[in-house]
Order: C-alpha cells, then structure tokens, then sequence
C-alpha cells in the first residue's frame, strides 16, 4: 500500500475529517516517543543524537 493509499484510509477513517486525522497521528506520534523514552530509560542507554523535527 502506498504513502498516499496510507493517508487516505486514514482521512476515511475519520470520516473525511482532515483536521481529525492530523490530530490523530499527532497524539499517536507522542504516544510512541513516550514510549521510546520509557525503553531508553529502562536500559540507561543514552538515545540517538537524531535531532528532531518538531
């Protein structure tokens, strides 16, 4: 499946609300790098020097 075949079933499973979806991936963004620095902390490994994008 496409990027693009991706979003669109993401925009349809928020009925059509682009806003919604936004919103949607947003908070599932947070939730996973919560997530990420709850295994980094566990393991006391410093996490990558990445930068960020937001």
């Amino acid at each position: 499946m496409s990027i693009n075949d991706l979003i669109n079933h993401l925009i349809d499973e928020c009925s059509g609300d682009v806003h919604g979806a936004l919103k949607a991936l947003l908070l599932l963004n947070e939730r996973l790098e919560a997530e990420l620095q709850y295994l980094y902390d566990l393991t006391n490994l410093p996490p990558p020097d990445w930068g960020t994008v937001h």
